[in-house]
C-alpha cells in the first residue's frame, strides 16, 4: 500500500506511536482492525457543524417549551 500524508501530519504521528511502543505500520493495521470492528470510523461522528448546530436549537426550542409550563 502506497498513501500520500504531509510530512509534518506523519512526523507528529510518529511522536505518538513511539511514546505507544508501535510501527506505523502497526498504528495502520490497528486503525483498519477498528474500522472492521466498529463497521464505521471508530472515531466521533463526522459530520458538519451545521447540523450540531440544528440539534442544539432543537433541543434547546424544546427545553423552552417545557420551561413554559
Amino acid at each position: 500500500m502506497e498513501i500520500s500524508i504531509e510530512e509534518k501530519t506523519r512526523m507528529q504521528a510518529c511522536e505518538i506511536f513511539k511514546k505507544m511502543g508501535i510501527t506505523e505500520e502497526e498504528a495502520v493495521v490497528l486503525f483498519y482492525e477498528r474500522v472492521i470492528a466498529c463497521g464505521r470510523m471508530p472515531f466521533g461522528r463526522i459530520e458538519s457543524k451545521k447540523q450540531d448546530k440544528i440539534k442544539k436549537t432543537r433541543m434547546n426550542a424544546r427545553f423552552a417549551e417545557w420551561d413554559a409550563f
